[in-house]
């Protein structure tokens, strides 16, 4: 077991690291905020005061935004009505736009005199549901808004108290990042304690293994950018591993407690609850009942929580945030939940092996997981945690092939699997044990490619937005065999070059052949239009260059770290400000940047941390658990 002064040097490293990025805006993120504010300064659930942020109208310049009240998906803005339209995401991009103005949120007649705003473009979010009476709310379980509501109540009133407006875009950016800090960032940093102390109550003979693995766990898969992101996936992958840790350790009450929690913080999280309910019932051989009825009563208190939370944010206790969400996400053809269909091979392939999503791509040392899982599979050791960890793997990877948003959009790497990551880190322990060089340089790899991500963009973009995907007949097999690799075309690039450059060049090329097919209808001489084509070429170039948003958003998305310029106010790129202004070149920063801004040099205080964290591993090693 490592000593109690190895743990809370974890810890620390851990916290400075997750704690170091503040990755941004983003629907998911935006509408849990919103709820957050919601909560702390309204006293309700809904989010209708927080969905659409504006520029003063009378004084562009001031940095406090405007917050119209929408009352039943409709607000007045400069003497304007204004009507929120769900749109057909679907169809953007296509030869014909949608008639969105026969999408309103709230199904009445469009009114000819307003203003149309698109859900997710115009307002700060389209991660929404709209509820039968009129209001909006987040299409999220709430147990992360929930957990993020203590830190914005001092936070916020902290900043009464200081004459701080919560409207302005700089104090709207901190807060954010704050809270995200406080909840999932440090959530994350005691997951991986307790990871230590789970596996070294497994491998007691075997310590440096065991920090090995959550070195791993720690910097070196998708649970490191997504623990400096208020998503909830980290505090779902934390409080499983919590809960099976006391489900272990005989604390029955315990494990019960912090599945509950689980399933309010993500509901799919509930069959891995009752997972480590049957373990606790049949641990002994013969069936603990009394176990199982105090794992039961630890589940009660969040049962009661959620469904009472449905009861007054969503009319009944049995209706969920995804109930009434946003239709973009919702499948034409029938599906469970409008969202599950039958599972798909393509995105079991994608979400695996791929340089898009795939789990053993971007954290290779799970490969190694898998084959001890394997031996293991023989061995009357561990047999009830070998279990454990292929059922809980099998229910998200399963659940994620069936999903129709399996890649999970903007994100560096497979978000819908992180729950699994912290259980596929308990088998790695043994493979650092058993084959240490191959277990390092695998380690190694995993970690370089995931803080690349968490560095440079924990929402990455690279196909998936149409500024980021290339349209073309090749790209169903690009999405399978390399066409999209988040580090060597996105991450990597834009570290080491200050641009995408892999992917900027293609969209370029994509818009010139756009451009092409406009001209050959307007110009019948081939040589007269091959001339104007290789005019409005050079002159779309020289944007790219100058890292213009037009032609191509991508070319404005620039280095070496940090590089969203969504805020948190905001659903899409450059809605409320410029390229290359304040607002967008501070929407997502790390700590580093107040000193070194715009520059590599930002995160080596990081780099510094960690190194002297292995020193002092190699210094202690031998040290026995305090």
């Amino acid at each position: 077991m490592p000593s109690r002064r190895l743990q809370i040097l974890f810890f620390i490293a851990s916290f400075l690291t997750f704690a170091w990025f503040h990755q941004g805006g983003g629907w998911n993120q935006n509408a849990r905020f919103a709820e957050v504010r919601a909560i702390v300064e309204k006293g309700t659930f809904a989010v209708d005061d927080y969905l659409v942020y504006v520029r003063d109208p009378k004084n562009p310049a001031n940095p406090v935004l405007v917050r119209p009240s929408v009352v039943r998906g409709e607000f007045v803005l400069d003497g304007k009505k204004h009507q929120l339209t769900w749109g057909d995401w679907r169809n953007i991009g296509a030869a014909e736009k949608p008639d969105w103005a026969q999408l309103t949120v709230n199904d009445t007649r469009p009114d000819p005199e307003a203003v149309m705003w698109l859900v997710g473009e115009s307002t700060s979010t389209g991660d929404v549901g709209y509820a039968p009476d009129g209001h909006f709310h987040p299409n999220k379980p709430p147990g992360a808004s929930l957990g993020g509501v203590p830190v914005y109540f001092v936070l916020y009133h902290l900043e009464r108290l200081a004459g701080l407006n919560p409207d302005n875009w700089w104090v709207l950016t901190v807060n954010a990042w704050l809270v995200s800090v406080f909840t999932v960032g440090l959530v994350s940093a005691l997951g991986v304690v307790v990871f230590i102390r789970l596996a070294g109550s497994m491998f007691p003979q075997n310590p440096g293994a065991v920090l090995a693995a959550a070195a791993v766990l720690a910097l070196g898969s998708t649970f490191t950018p997504f623990a400096t992101l208020f998503f909830d996936h980290n505090l779902s992958a934390v409080l499983l591993l919590t809960a099976f840790s006391a489900a272990r350790s005989g604390r029955s009450f315990s494990s019960g407690l912090w599945s509950g929690i689980a399933a309010v913080t993500n509901y799919l999280t509930a069959i891995p609850g009752a997972m480590f309910g049957t373990y606790v019932l049949l641990r002994g051989g013969r069936p603990d009942l009394r176990g199982a009825v105090r794992f039961t009563l630890g589940v009660l208190p969040s049962l009661v929580a959620l469904l009472t939370y449905n009861t007054f944010a969503l009319g009944s206790p049995f209706t969920l945030n995804t109930s009434f969400q946003n239709p973009a996400f919702k499948e034409v053809a029938p599906a469970f939940l409008g969202m599950f269909t039958a599972p798909s091979w393509f995105s079991a392939v994608v979400i695996t092996v791929t340089p898009w999503r795939g789990l053993f791509w971007l954290t290779p040392a799970f490969l190694l997981s898998l084959v001890v899982l394997f031996a293991w599979w023989r061995k009357r050791e561990f047999r009830a945690e070998r279990w454990i960890i292929a059922g809980i793997f099998l229910f998200f990877f399963g659940i994620n092939t069936c999903f129709n948003g399996f890649h999970g959009g903007f994100a560096a790497g497979p978000r819908y699997l992180i729950p699994v990551i912290p259980f596929l880190c308990i088998p790695l322990v043994v493979a650092f044990a058993k084959w240490r060089v191959i277990a390092c340089v695998l380690g190694l790899i995993s970690i370089f490619q995931n803080t690349l991500l968490t560095i440079t963009d924990a929402l990455n973009p690279l196909a998936v937005g149409d500024h980021v995907w290339v349209n073309h007949p090749t790209e169903y097999q690009d999405k399978l065999y390399g066409g999209y690799n988040l580090v060597t075309h996105y991450a990597l690039p834009l570290f080491a070059e200050g641009r995408a450059w892999p992917i900027v060049k293609r969209k370029f090329e994509q818009h010139i052949q756009g451009v092409a097919a406009k001209l050959e209808k307007e110009i019948p001489d081939p040589a007269a239009r091959a001339a104007r084509l290789a005019e409005l070429r050079a002159e779309a170039w020289a944007k790219v260059q100058r890292a213009e948003p037009y032609p191509l958003w991508i070319a404005a998305i620039t280095g070496p770290v940090s590089v969203n310029v969504q805020g948190i106010y905001e659903g899409a790129y450059f809605r409320l400000y410029e390229a290359h202004t304040p607002q967008t070149e501070w929407a997502a920063f790390n700590v580093g940047e107040f000193i070194f801004p715009r520059s590599q040099w930002s995160v080596a205080p990081l780099l510094v941390a960690w190194l002297a964290v292995a020193a002092l591993c190699i210094r202690w090693r031998s040290t026995p658990a305090a």
